[in-house]
């Protein structure tokens, strides 16, 4: 298995421009030194060498410093290209890769939550829109398997600006790591609890031992979705295979409320609203979405809800119409509902085959939607005015989509993971018929590039009648990876 399972921008400017290398304090050090020393000890006791085997060792490596080739001669091999005479540029390659560790004030960070067999990490890319440049600057090693991210620059001790992602886990805790900090070993602050486990006889000396950034409430089942309450910045909120919402409150680092009555099966994504603080927009494997006031989230008169024939794969606001949300569904459909009417759709549209993973606006241009799905395809469309229009198509090797995201800077840009291949970003704006759409919207001047084709237009239709099975796209992966461990 080898999986992009969630990714997320950060906006140029919110990273530090020399990002900070973590240095453990002395007592780790110490630790980590006698750890060393003792492995040192054991290895010489294992290894007995005799006086005449280390003098054959020395003569090869002595013969490895000089290679002869036939009619060349001896060739030198030197630790550093300065030292080499022959050599007329010194360069080692070392200034290359320092310029590659700061961050220009135009980059772009992508993080990605990649999954490798028994191995998780986040994986933060260096990109850079104008010179076309995309590298991995650095990685986290995860303990808990990543599901989803979402950024915040809100610390209630740290009046500068920061630069950090929430990282909910299949193991059901949300992490929070610092981004310009490379090489740290655990995360800054951990928030919920893992399943359930029976009780045993040290439960109670083992809490006291819990670290007092560890929180025992939360959820009991994988974290699907996260979003950050860009309004109330201190506010996180996470939804769960346990069909449940909770609300964490940053500047305490304890939950504040816990939705639970919202859904009846696994929630799996979740949208705070663009101008109203209190509003969350929640979309479920019970095949409805919610909108609930926080405020008074228990009181059904403050729930709206809308029903689907199929299991909600992705919700988001229109940020140019805010009374207007979008959802995807498991059968590949896509819907825009006003939330001031009931069940009559502003358009409903068959856009994949398969589930709807990805489903992003662009930061800046109206009517411009992405759409990716399991069928591995990602689709441009003009929803401006509820008028939809199909616009172009590629197909990207990444197996299955899981996840699609919009540059909150380059209106044309996104970025995509799978099941393969690893994190792909495409510069829509590469196709003609984008240009021709939407470059009288866009805010800069588009470049003329080579052409794309353009597949079949799909169909806009009503409500769909087709029913499901397949419950959450990143979940059910999960899932097929545990029963195999099981086994």
């Amino acid at each position: 298995m080898d999986i992009i399972s969630s990714l997320v921008w950060i906006k140029r400017g919110a990273a530090k421009a020399t990002p900070i290398k973590f240095m453990p304090e002395q007592e780790e050090l110490d630790n980590m030194i006698d750890k060393s020393d003792h492995n040192e000890d054991e290895t010489t006791k294992d290894v007995d060498m005799d006086d005449e085997k280390r003098d054959q060792l020395d003569d090869q490596e002595d013969d490895e410093d000089n290679i002869f080739i036939p009619g060349v001669g001896p060739i030198a091999m030197h630790a550093s290209n300065r030292d080499d005479p022959l050599l007329e540029i010194k360069d080692d390659g070392e200034d290359s890769d320092a310029e590659d560790y700061f961050i220009r004030p135009d980059d772009n960070l992508i993080v990605s939550a990649h999954i490798e067999d028994d191995t998780s990490s986040l994986e933060v890319y260096v990109y850079n829109d104008k010179e076309g440049y995309l590298y991995v600057h650095h990685d986290i090693l995860m303990l808990n398997m990543p599901l989803c991210l979402t950024w915040l620059d809100y610390d209630v001790n740290n009046s500068n600006a920061v630069n950090y992602i929430a990282v909910g886990s299949m193991e059901g805790v949300i992490e929070l790591f610092d981004v310009d900090l490379v090489d740290q070993l655990e995360p800054l602050y951990t928030f919920g609890k893992k399943s359930k486990k029976k009780k045993t006889k040290l439960s109670k000396k083992t809490s006291k031992k819990t670290n007092n950034n560890k929180s025992s409430e939360g959820h009991d089942g994988a974290v699907l979705d996260l979003s950050w309450n860009k309004l109330v910045r201190q506010i996180i909120a996470s939804s769960s295979a346990d069909a449940t919402i909770a609300l964490w409150d940053l500047s305490q680092m304890k939950m504040a409320l816990h939705l639970q009555k919202l859904h009846e099966k696994q929630i799996q994504s979740i949208c705070w609203h663009p101008i109203e603080a209190q509003n969350l927009l929640s979309g479920s494997a019970d095949r409805t979405v919610c909108l609930v006031d926080c405020r008074d989230a228990n009181n059904k008169t403050s729930q709206h809800r809308w029903t689907f024939d199929s299991d909600i794969e992705q919700i988001t606001w229109n940020t140019f119409d805010t009374n207007q949300y979008l959802a995807s569904t498991e059968n590949g459909y896509v819907y825009a509902m006003d939330i001031r009417k009931t069940t009559i759709p502003v358009f409903s549209l068959s856009a994949h085959n398969s589930a709807v993973t990805g489903l992003c606006l662009s930061s800046s241009v109206p009517g411009l939607l992405v759409t990716s799905s399991f069928d591995e395809c990602v689709k441009v469309w003009d929803i401006d005015n509820g008028n939809v229009t199909f616009i172009a198509e590629r197909q990207f090797q990444t197996g299955r989509i899981n996840t699609c995201l919009a540059n909150p800077d380059f209106p044309f840009t996104f970025a995509f993971g799978g099941q393969s291949k690893g994190l792909q970003v495409w510069d829509c704006s590469e196709n003609s018929n984008v240009r021709s759409r939407f470059g009288s919207r866009a805010k800069f001047e588009m470049v003329e590039v080579v052409n794309e084709t353009v597949s079949t237009v799909p169909i806009v239709s009503s409500f769909p009648t087709t029913a499901p099975t397949v419950t959450s796209a990143v979940l059910k992966a999960q899932r097929k990876k545990l029963s195999k461990k099981n086994k």
